[in-house]
């Protein structure tokens, strides 16, 4: 019942948020759900910080089926060859941060070459959605 409550919060807001802003934030918006998605998991695995125990996989597994209506929302706004690239791009560049900053994992020149073409097309695309809605 909790669980249910909280879908139907969480679509109200999502409803109301996304429906305000453009294709661009919601690619942002997947990409976050993502960050935090793949931290716990990655939390788990390592069985560090305060998700040590198995049972908190439980969260991505809910915030991943929260990415459907968040991703229906978002092609409201734009393509869908266009929202998941920028999405992808996004999420690829902030969990490859995290992994760096926060997990203390390292990439070689060559990644770190293609992290930074990652970063201009983000922006690329970012340029293309304000001038052909």
């Amino acid at each position: 019942m909790i669980l249910f409550i909280f879908f139907i919060l969480y679509y109200n807001i999502m409803n109301t948020v996304i429906n305000s802003i453009n294709g661009l934030l919601v690619g942002l918006v997947l990409a976050i759900n993502d960050v935090f998605s793949f931290g716990i998991t990655k939390s788990v695995s390592l069985q560090n910080g305060i998700f040590k125990q198995k049972y908190w996989l439980i969260i991505p597994v809910i915030m991943y089926g929260l990415q459907i209506l968040i991703f229906y929302y978002g092609l409201q706004k734009t393509s869908m060859s266009v929202l998941n690239i920028t999405w992808n791009l996004i999420s690829n560049v902030l969990v490859t941060l995290i992994g760096i900053y926060y997990f203390g994992e390292k990439i070689n020149n060559l990644k770190t070459i293609a992290l930074g073409f990652a970063f201009v097309a983000i922006i690329l695309f970012g340029i293309d959605g304000s001038i052909n809605p």
